[in-house]
C-alpha cells in the first residue's frame, strides 16, 4: 500500500489555500489507500468568505473543526469536483451532508479534500428510532432530477457484475475459501438477470454503512464519506446497511432494509445490488480491520439464504 503523505506537507498547502493555519491533526481511521484526519483552524478566513458569499455558517465552522482526507489516484479530483457541485442539492432537501471547503492536488499523486466536521459519533448499531430516521433520509435521495453523466453508478455496477470490470470478482474470490464459494453461488444466482442495468435516477452515496452515519444518540446528525457519490439506485445504500445489520445479527433490521430495497429496485434489481455489494465488500480487503473475510462471506451467504427463503422469485 502506498504510504499517505506526511502531515507537514498537507498543513503547508492548506495554510496557503485556506489563508489560515490547520493544526492538531488526529487520524480518524486506519489508512486504506486513503487517510483521514480531524484538524482545527481558526475559521476566520472561511467565515469571512461565507459572509461575503451570503452563505450560512455553523458553530463548527466558526470553531474551525475540519476533516481532511488524502486519496491516492482513483479519479479523486473529478469525483470530488462532481460531489462539491451536487452535494448541496441533497443538502437542500434537508439531508445532513458536509460542506466541501476546498479540494485539490497535493502533488502529482495525492488529492486532498477539506470539509467541515459534522457533529456526532459513528453508529455501531441501529435502534428502531434510528432505523426509521435512516429510512426517511434515504427517501430524500429519490429522484435526483439531474443527468448522471459519468457519475452513473448503476452503469458501473452492471459492468462490474457482467463485464468483469476492475477485477472485483477476482479480488472477492481470492479473499478466502468461503468468499470463493459465495462468488460461485452469486454468479449462478445472477444468471436469470444477466446483463440487467438499473436506471441512475437517485442520489446514492454508494457506501452508506453504519460507520458513515453520525448520531448524538437520539438523532442522525450527519452522513459522511461521499467519495463515490453519484447517480444510481438508493436501494444500494439500503443493501449496504442491511449487510451491516446482518453482521451484527440484527436480522429484523436487515430484513426490513432488504424489503425496502426490493420495493425500490424490484426483485431482479435486488439480485444485482446484493451481489455487487457482497463482492465489492469482500474485494476491498480488510487491512486495518478486525474482520475475517470467511466469516463475512458466510454472513453474506446467510443474507441470500433468507432472501430465497422469503421469496420464491429469488430462488
Amino acid at each position: 500500500m502506498t504510504e499517505p503523505p506526511a502531515w507537514p506537507a498537507i498543513a503547508a498547502l492548506l495554510s496557503r489555500e485556506l489563508g489560515e493555519s490547520v493544526r492538531d491533526p488526529e487520524p480518524l481511521a486506519p489508512p486504506r489507500g486513503s487517510q483521514t484526519w480531524a484538524a482545527r483552524a481558526d475559521g476566520a478566513a472561511r467565515a469571512d468568505r461565507a459572509a461575503r458569499a451570503d452563505e450560512a455558517t455553523t458553530p463548527a465552522d466558526a470553531a474551525g473543526e475540519l476533516v481532511i482526507k488524502a486519496r491516492f489516484g482513483d479519479g479523486a479530483y473529478a469525483k470530488t469536483a462532481w460531489t462539491a457541485a451536487h452535494l448541496p442539492l441533497l443538502g437542500a432537501r434537508g439531508y445532513p451532508v458536509p460542506t466541501i471547503v476546498w479540494h485539490g492536488m497535493l502533488d502529482d499523486k495525492w488529492h486532498l479534500t477539506v470539509q467541515n466536521r459534522l457533529p456526532g459519533r459513528p453508529l455501531t448499531s441501529l435502534s428502531p428510532a434510528l432505523l426509521d430516521a435512516l429510512l426517511r433520509l434515504v427517501e430524500l435521495q429519490a429522484a435526483a432530477g439531474i443527468s448522471a453523466g459519468d457519475r452513473d453508478f448503476t452503469g458501473y455496477v452492471s459492468h462490474v457484475l457482467f463485464d468483469a470490470w476492475d477485477d472485483v470478482w477476482v479480488d472477492a474470490a481470492s479473499s478466502g475459501p468461503a468468499a470463493a464459494k459465495l462468488c460461485e453461488r452469486l454468479r449462478r444466482w445472477l444468471q436469470p438477470v444477466w446483463g440487467l442495468r438499473l436506471e441512475p435516477v437517485d442520489f446514492a452515496t454508494n457506501d452508506l454503512n453504519l460507520s458513515n452515519v453520525l448520531s448524538d444518540g437520539t438523532r442522525i446528525t450527519g452522513v459522511v464519506d461521499w467519495d463515490e457519490f453519484g447517480l444510481g439506485s438508493r436501494a444500494l445504500d439500503l443493501v449496504a446497511l442491511a449487510f451491516d445489520c446482518a453482521q451484527l445479527a440484527d436480522w429484523a433490521a436487515a430484513d426490513l432494509l432488504l424489503g425496502r430495497a426490493a420495493s425500490i429496485a424490484g426483485q431482479d434489481g435486488l439480485r444485482c445490488l446484493v451481489s455487487y455489494r457482497a463482492i465489492a465488500y469482500l474485494g476491498s480487503g480488510f487491512e486495518g480491520y478486525d474482520l475475517d473475510p470467511n466469516v463475512v462471506a458466510t454472513t453474506f451467504a446467510a443474507v441470500v439464504d433468507r432472501l430465497q427463503a422469503s421469496d420464491r422469485r429469488l430462488a
